[in-house]
């Protein structure tokens, strides 16, 4: 059998927003401003005959409202973050309903980085930071203007979710 494995060094923007605001605060405000399963995402699973059961998501006209959503919540600190002064560490995954199709449309690699990854981590001074890697910078290595313009959308609307959330009265 023929394998090929090659090695693309991709630079990704980091973008981290350090707030006072509590970890329980942030992590609330998140919850109640992205849409959710209640705002017309249904994961469910669909079975035929003979086949595995794999998940199939169902958008409704609800969410034409609705920017981004979320996905899924990873707690991923455990035993870890109490021995490395970190009491929280949540892992967010978003998405805006129709840019992870268009991008993979546009560019299949494009589907390693959807849906877009936030971690949310409590630091020891009581404050909370947020770290999101840009979706554009990740494919930007590949110069295909429409999953650029897809990724600098969906971009925009993460880093104004995060910046709205670290900084409510600004």
């Amino acid at each position: 059998m023929l394998v090929s494995e090659y090695v693309l060094r991709i630079p990704i923007e980091r973008h981290v927003l350090n707030t006072r605001r509590s970890f329980t605060a942030v992590i609330q405000d998140i919850r109640e401003t992205l849409g959710t399963s209640e705002a017309g995402i249904q994961l469910r699973r669909r079975t035929t005959a003979g086949k595995r059961a794999r998940p199939v998501r169902r958008v409704n006209s609800t969410l034409a409202q609705v920017r981004l959503i979320g996905i899924a919540e990873l707690e991923i600190s455990g035993s870890w973050g109490r021995e490395h002064g970190t009491s929280r560490l949540i892992r967010l995954l978003v998405d805006m309903p129709t840019a992870s199709g268009d991008l993979v449309r546009f560019l299949p690699d494009a589907g390693a980085s959807c849906p877009a990854a936030i971690l949310v981590q409590q630091i020891a001074d009581d404050g909370t930071r947020l770290i999101y890697d840009s979706v554009a910078s990740a494919v930007s290595i590949y110069q295909d203007e429409r999953s650029l313009t897809v990724a600098r959308e969906l971009d925009a609307e993460v880093l104004a979710l995060l910046r709205r959330i670290a900084n409510p009265a600004g």
